[in-house]
């Protein structure tokens, strides 16, 4: 009914504007269909915004929207059981295995909290909001595994497709043995986002000509041709700067030696470089102690709430973990055994999600430390990576290639997904404990809940300054304008050393000032947020969140303040106009 509105829609609207058309607009509606056509190619040495941007080194992204997603995982978390297959394919068995006895203690525990009065809510409902917020956030990073394969089926045949072109009638060749090591088998764990060897070995294939066709494979498998269409696989060689190559200086035992590389042999000497460097262990570690702290929390507020200061030396072991759990009672204790183990696990779970992504970040930022090295002889050689000049226009267009592509190497969205809940789960538990204090600032830390919700709230500002931190240095890494305006320095030294080939190096120096102005143009400041979201209900649910704090501290401290614009980056000018003179006050809270 909606599609056939919409067809009536677009009638109404094509028979109104006839009315009003003129020669001109009628001859632009016929189109190019009796025009003269003639076959082409693309030139591979001119370069697009897309290759600067970074949108040439695509990569895997979902059918299905985000909402979507979401109800799919509440779902599949929900009734898991039903859905016991599907998440032994995106995990694995073992770890399918211990999330189902964790789902049915679950249960277990919502029914024996009926039947134990000291139980909190926040014991059995806790567990459970993280089940679901885990078993979603896992939902939507697997959900790029079905559009991988045109199918939607992971397995693909053993096949070899052409690609005509890397103008030269070249074709692509895609051999057997090297697809059935990219594709994962039935049942076994998707590949994630950082594999990108799918990539090069389609961008880096040989120039001889071969066919195949699919065969059909058993045990439920589909026939699923080649790995991605021949349209894009012809884009692909035609535009990628995969064959583009470099004179490029490396060090072997102290010597200096040169050698022309290319965009992915760089970057492979620096994803290598980058995996050697060891990682700290410090926010591990926090989540660790965070994670043992919120699961004996319950135990040590009811131990504060019945303990007597005077009597707590004359007290054995005893009837203090009395006090702390309760009388011997064996529903009770069954409830905080379970909802312990729970505690333990999920919130385990999620800070050791929250440490994946940190040292994705850290990962990042060493791309980038490392990128920044290239130029530089004395760094490049520290730090045993290849080093060249831009003191060519192509080398410059291996530079921008290089930058673009190492910005997009390991995981990107799954991270993006996992500090979007982060950052999402933070702002929530800011503004719920904002209201809290609202409606009852002198009995706020009389409850458990608040408690835990301060604990989860600080522990999650801590690892979202830590991301902001990582991202902002690697974003100064990438946009740094010191290396190109030292290699124009350079120009001007090889001018005056070699006055012959001045008009050259000019060329180059403009070269240089363009890509310079380009960086600039396309970079944009550091958003913590992955989660694409409307700009206005963005804006909207930050002004919310400063105003509930503004209302509290005009609580707290009995006067009024106001929002700044400081506190409000990358809002749109004309929203930002609106909210300057809002006077937050109290009352326009209650």
């Amino acid at each position: 009914q909606l599609q056939t509105t919409m067809a009536r829609i677009a009638w109404y609207q094509e028979k109104i504007g006839a009315y009003d058309q003129q020669v001109w607009e009628k001859s632009l509606e016929k189109g190019l269909d009796s025009k003269p056509k003639k076959a082409c190619y693309i030139k591979p040495d001119l370069i697009d915004v897309d290759l600067v941007r970074g949108s040439t080194f695509s990569k895997a992204k979902p059918e299905s929207p985000w909402t979507s997603l979401t109800r799919k995982g509440l779902v599949r978390v929900l009734l898991f059981p039903f859905f016991f297959q599907w998440w032994i394919q995106v995990t694995s068995k073992s770890i399918s295995s211990c999330i189902f006895v964790l789902y049915f203690m679950q249960v277990a525990a919502v029914v024996l909290y009926l039947e134990v009065p000291g139980a909190s809510a926040s014991e059995v409902f806790g567990p459970m909001c993280l089940m679901l917020l885990l078993g979603t956030v896992h939902c939507q990073i697997v959900s790029t595994e079905c559009s991988r394969w045109p199918s939607g089926s992971p397995a693909a045949s053993s096949t070899t497709s052409p690609a005509q072109q890397e103008g030269s009638g070249a074709s692509l060749k895609v051999k057997p043995r090297e697809l059935e090591r990219l594709r994962p088998s039935v049942g076994s764990r998707p590949a994630s986002d950082t594999d990108d060897t799918l990539w090069e070995e389609l961008l880096q294939g040989s120039d001889s000509a071969s066919t195949g066709s699919s065969d059909s494979e058993g045990n439920g498998r589909c026939n699923t041709g080649s790995p991605l269409p021949q349209s894009q696989l012809t884009w692909l060689q035609a535009c990628h700067p995969s064959k583009d190559r470099v004179s490029a200086i490396i060090w072997e035992q102290g010597e200096c030696k040169k050698a022309d590389m290319s965009v992915m042999e760089i970057s492979g000497i620096i994803l290598t470089r980058v995996k050697l460097v060891e990682q700290g262990m410090g926010y591990l570690v926090l989540g660790g102690l965070v994670t043992v702290t919120l699961a004996l929390l319950p135990f040590a507020f009811r131990l504060a709430q019945h303990l007597d200061i005077s009597s707590v030396s004359s007290m054995s072991p005893t009837e203090l973990a009395e006090l702390a759990v309760g009388p011997p009672d064996a529903q009770a204790y069954t409830f905080f055994f379970i909802t312990t183990v729970q505690r333990v696990c999920l919130t385990g779970l999620f800070f050791f999600m929250m440490c994946v992504a940190e040292r994705t970040y850290k990962q990042r930022l060493l791309f980038a430390k490392y990128f920044s090295h290239l130029t530089s002889a004395r760094k490049a050689k520290k730090s045993e990576i290849p080093h060249f000049r831009l003191k060519k226009v192509q080398n410059i267009k291996m530079w921008l290639s290089l930058r673009s592509f190492l910005r997009r190497r390991g995981p990107q969205r799954s991270v993006d997904v996992i500090v979007s809940t982060i950052f999402l789960s933070a702002l929530s538990i800011s503004f719920i404990i904002c209201a809290q204090l609202l409606h009852s600032h002198k009995t706020f830390l009389q409850s458990l809940t608040n408690w835990e919700l301060m604990l989860w709230g600080s522990s999650l500002i801590l690892f979202l300054l830590r991301l902001a931190t990582l991202g902002s240095e690697t974003n100064c890494k990438y946009s740094n304008s010191s290396v190109l305006l030292t290699e124009q320095i350079n120009l001007y030294l090889r001018m005056e050393k070699k006055p012959n080939k001045k008009d050259e190096l000019s060329i180059v120096n403009n070269v240089l000032k363009l890509a310079t102005k380009l960086m600039k143009e396309l970079d944009t400041p550091f958003r913590l947020l992955g989660l694409t979201v409307n700009p206005l209900i963005y804006n909207i649910t930050r002004v919310v969140i400063l105003s509930a704090v503004s209302a509290v501290v005009s609580d707290l401290l009995g006067f009024n303040i106001r929002v700044s614009g400081a506190f409000l980056p990358n809002v749109d000018d004309t929203f930002l106009v609106l909210l300057l003179n809002v006077k937050m006050s109290t009352a326009w809270f209650l």
